[in-house]
């Protein structure tokens, strides 16, 4: 359970980032994360339905903006269902009074999303986050996302 106001709110904020993402509502993501989000996925496997294979080593993957994030996962997703599953409060380290460090534990399932049959996998890693509180569109303090590092330490995949 979070301790302070704002680190409830962080709670609050990147569970909506996960309902968003796999409901498919990235429209709504700019109420949770800067425009200016940086984001660095680190995939120590070889495959995965979001990235590419690799012949050998970690996979990263890097978005230098929201818009940038959103216009990969948002076709990566099209044929997707997922679910993403925060585990705990989440460890929070305050850098000021406007900026935390965050490290979130996540387990998320995958699968497409057409029929019941076909192939299905679980992951999970850790978040590593920056949150920040700035004004939102109608000029009311809130915190937002400011740049996201995700490093899967696990993947299962099975036909």
């Amino acid at each position: 359970m979070a301790s302070t106001p704002a680190e409830s709110r962080i709670q609050s904020q990147k569970l909506r980032y996960c309902r968003y993402t796999d409901t498919q509502q990235f429209s709504l993501l700019p109420s949770v994360i800067l425009p200016s989000c940086t984001f660095k996925f680190i995939d120590y496997f070889s495959a995965s339905p979001i990235v590419e294979p690799s012949a050998s080593g970690p996979v990263t993957l890097g978005f230098d903006s929201l818009a940038s994030w959103t216009a990969y996962f948002s076709e990566k997703f099209k044929a997707l269902q997922t679910m993403h599953l925060i585990s705990g409060a989440g460890e929070f380290t305050k850098i000021s009074e406007d900026e935390y460090e965050v490290v979130f534990a996540v387990i998320y399932h995958a699968a497409p999303k057409e029929g019941e049959t076909g192939w299905q996998g679980a992951g999970g890693g850790h978040y590593h986050e920056r949150w920040v509180k700035q004004k939102d569109e109608e000029g009311k303090e809130d915190w937002f996302m400011k740049s996201l590092r995700f490093e899967r330490l696990y993947w299962k995949y099975v036909e």
